[in-house]
This record gives C-alpha cells, structure tokens and sequence, in this order.
C-alpha cells in the first residue's frame, strides 16, 4: 500500500539523519527521492532512496543507467577515497521479471573506489531486507511500526517529513554560522600595514637589498641573540620584493577573510600574531640567512583551519578540506625544493598556528583541558626553539652572517674587526663567495695593505668574472702599485661589464692614457 511505503521512505531517512547524522543531500518530494550522505567507520556512504513501482526489470535497469550516469555528473558525490552509493527502491511488489541480476554490487569503471549496491524493500519480506541493509552497514535496525490507517499514517509521515526538513535546514544555518561569526575588518588593516611599510621601504631604498632590510628590522640572527628579539615580529611586516608582496598578500586576503570569520577578529589576531612569532622563532633556530615576510603568520591561518578540520571533520571535507591539503602539499614541496624559501618559516607557523587556534578555540566550543595543553606545548616548543637558535647562532659559520656584519664593521670604519670576520667567513666559504674577498681587499685598501687588497680582488674576479666593481677596484689597486698596463687590463674589462657607467669609462681613458704615455 501506498501509505506503508511512504511511511517507510520517511522513517528510514529521519532515522539515519536523527541517530547516526547522515546529511541530507537533495529530496525530491514529488517524484519520492531522497539522497543522503554519511561516514560510517571513516568510509563515506551515500544513500537514495526512491519510492516507485517497477513492473518490468528493463525499466529498472534505466534507472539505475541513469542513477550511474548521475553520479558521475555530481562531483561531490565522488568525493572520497572509498565510496559505498546504496540504491534503495521501496515499493509494494518486485518487477515481474527476474530482476534478482540486479542486486550484483556496480563498480563504476571511471572510479573503482566506487560501488554501487542496490537494496529492494518490497512488502513481502521489508523487514528482513532493512535488517540486512542496516547488518551490512553495522548499524542496528530501526524499529518501524506502521499506522494502522492511512489517515494516521498521513499524520505521521507529515511530522517526520517536518522533522527531516527542519533538521536538514537546521544543519545548513549551523554550517553557515561558523563561517559568518566574525567579520573580516583585521584582514584589511594587515593588509594596509603590510603595503605601506613595504612603500616606505622602497621609498627609502631597495628592498631586496640585505643591509636594507636588516636596517628595517628583517630577521637577523646575530643581532636577535644580542638582544633585538623585537626582530621575530617586526620581519612579519617586512617584504622582499613586489612579488614577494604580492604573492603574500594575496594569500592573508584569502586566508584572512576565511579564518576571521570563522574565529571572530579577536582570535584571529592571536592566532596571527602566535603562528607569526612561532614561525619566526623556527626560522630563527634552523635558518641563518636574513629572513622577512609574513609567510609564517599567514601559514599559521593554514594551521588554525586545519584544527578546524580536526573537530568539524565532515564539513571540513565538504568544504574546503581535500584543497586545503593539497595547497599545504604543495607548499611544503616548494618549500624543500626551492633553497630561498624559508621553509623552516611556513612549518614553524603552521604548527603555530594549529596551537594557537587550540589555545582560543572555535566560538562556542571550549576544551579547557585542550587549551591548557595546546598553550604548555606552544610555550615549551617557543622557549626550546629560543634555546636551539641561540646556541645554533653563537656556533654558526655561516659566510653570509661573517659578511653582513663584516658590513657593519666597514661603515663603522672598524677595519681590523672586519678583516677577521672576513676571514673567517672565507675559510668555512670553500671559495665560493667573491664578496666576502671583495669585501676584506675594501679593508686592506682602507688600510693601505694594497699587495693584500689585489691577492683578494684577484681571487674574487676569478671566482665572478662579470663583478664590474671588481675589476674596477683591481684597476685602482694596481695604478696604485704602477702596475699600469694590468690596470688598464682591468679597467677595460669593467668598462665592458657596465658600458653606461661613465665613472668606469673615465678610468679607462685615464689609465689608457698613462698606458700609452709609458710606453
């Protein structure tokens, strides 16, 4: 009878919603249909149930083509690595036909992960075929009496019809409240203080210049053990480049309108601000070279939406999960792969991040003991990485450490000082830098030590023969020791190296004509 058939299509699917949280993907009242979805022992399960009578098997056959054919269409449907579709027909007789052939499991032959069982609630035997379509799931069987009269069961069936509706759309505003708590008004401020100290950077001088960013407060590990610890946060706001800008920016708009409006603007800005200093701190610990950008921070919104996937796992995955993952992926290939990224920066503000956002929390939800944890593990992991950067930095042998402050020691006019840090980057370089001899013959010049100064420009344009500023000063040495055709030799090759720069061209002429008054 109609009215028992009903009753079941609605009972089952407001059970399977109420006791075991299937979703409701799609109901098509008119044409008695109903989609669910579900994860049932982490394998996701999908289930339609469609009220209708068969008579023949052919016309049962198109509909599951078409209930194929379906499936491929709707892409969230495939979402997953192992997916079971359950086809469910209620209705009051089986085709005439023999139609036991379609019971056989589907495999779809575009995704093998995916199989399709077909389920027959008929009324002769529906209560031994629910308790093995339930068996089958490990679920326990619901219990279903049916109204006695159509009447009551018309009752009924509106109720739970209710009930399902009400609850469908119930999920859906919870679902949309987590991620409208807040509204995006941090975001845009970051976003401006990041643009306008990069602005000033470059209207000060250049920022992909090492001692400008330094000056600026990049990352530098020698000057944080000396007490500018300031440094951790001051390099989130600092960027090398546009495109590093650009690139970064791009990204905290995304993942900043994301996160805040999950979190609300207050945790956000913890969130932010922890991942920043705990990925600042990691680069600090296992990255010696100058560091600036806000990449730890903005990987640290990474972290806090993956703990958002820790305690929403099914809307995670619904939503942004699968992508999510694969952008992390990626950058953590890009980050070992290519050597000027600060690798140790994203992980160290991913894992920032997720401990930040554990400290805080999703509105609404508190784990005391969680938080209590998360913010014992982040002190503990901040002061061992405290530790481990700055025994790392006291121990380091690092040439572009020894250069960048041998640079101070030259402005400083701290000759001597200079010359040792030189050398000591020289000899852990194996010769591979031509600044760091560039750099201390500038010292041996300053010093009149000019044998020592040409062994050193010697050494650096044979290391980078392209190093105009070598040759140049070589040229100068060698005027200065009366070595004029070697001179010239070098004044000419600078020359070529950079033929708009008039200061070289004039040298040459010069010491083309001391050359040829000689000779």
């Amino acid at each position: 009878m109609f009215y028992q058939n009903e009753f079941y299509f609605w009972k089952i699917s407001h059970y399977l919603m109420d006791q075991y949280e299937f979703d409701l993907i799609q109901v098509d009242e008119r044409n008695h249909e109903i989609w669910l979805e579900g994860v049932i022992n982490k394998k996701r399960h999908v289930i339609r149930l469609f009220m209708h009578d068969f008579d023949w098997t052919n016309h049962l056959k198109k509909d599951l083509a078409y209930l194929i054919e379906r499936i491929k269409k709707v892409k969230g449907l495939l979402r997953g690595k192992d997916v079971e579709v359950h086809n469910i027909y209620i209705s009051q007789y089986p085709p005439v036909d023999d139609w036991y052939s379609v019971k056989k499991p589907i495999v779809v032959k575009e995704r093998k992960n995916l199989t399709i069982h077909t389920h027959f609630f008929v009324e002769e035997g529906r209560e031994e075929e629910i308790g093995q379509f339930f068996h089958s799931l490990s679920l326990e069987k619901p219990n279903i009496s049916v109204p006695a009269s159509p009447e009551e069961s018309h009752v009924t069936v509106q109720y739970i019809k209710h009930r399902v509706i009400s609850q469908h759309q119930k999920r859906k505003k919870e679902a949309s409240a987590l991620f409208s708590y807040g509204k995006p008004f941090l975001t845009y401020i970051l976003l401006l203080v990041n643009v306008v100290v990069f602005l000033l950077m470059e209207n000060a001088g250049d920022s992909t210049d090492t001692f400008h960013l330094i000056e600026w407060g990049a990352k530098f590990n020698p000057y944080i053990i000396d007490g500018e610890w300031w440094r951790i946060v001051s390099s989130m706001f600092i960027h090398v480049g546009y495109l590093h800008l650009l690139m970064n920016m791009l990204a905290l708009y995304y993942l900043g309108n994301a996160v805040e409006r999950m979190y609300g603007s207050f945790k956000f800005f913890i969130i932010y601000f922890l991942a920043g200093v705990f990925g600042g701190l990691a680069s600090f610990s296992f990255n010696t070279s100058v560091a600036a950008g806000a990449s730890g921070a903005i990987f640290g919104l990474f972290g806090a939406l993956l703990f958002f996937g820790l305690i929403n796992r099914k809307l995670f995955f619904q939503t942004m999960g699968s992508n999510l993952l694969f952008i992390i992926g990626l950058n953590i290939v890009l980050g070992i792969s290519v050597p000027s990224i600060d690798n140790s920066a994203h992980m160290g503000g991913l894992i920032g991040g997720f401990l930040a956002a554990a400290i805080v929390q999703m509105p609404r939800k508190r784990n005391i003991l969680l938080q209590v944890a998360s913010l014992l593990v982040y002190v503990f992991v901040i002061g061992s990485l405290v530790y481990y950067g700055t025994e790392n930095t006291k121990n380091s042998h690092d040439p572009n450490i020894q250069l960048v402050l041998a640079q101070k020691e030259l402005d400083e006019k701290n000759y001597s000082q200079a010359i040792e840090l030189l050398t000591k980057g020289i000899h852990y370089a194996d010769d591979s830098n031509e600044y760091l001899y560039f750099n201390r013959s500038l010292a041996y010049i300053y010093l009149d030590e000019w044998e020592k100064a040409k062994d050193d420009l010697v050494k650096a344009v044979t290391i980078n023969e392209s190093l105009a500023e070598g040759h140049y000063n070589l040229a100068l040495v060698y005027s200065e020791l009366a070595e004029y055709e070697n001179a010239f030799t070098h004044a000419e090759k600078a020359a070529s190296i950079r033929p708009d720069d008039s200061q070289f061209q004039r040298v040459k002429e010069k010491l083309r004509e001391v050359r040829d008054s000689l000779n």
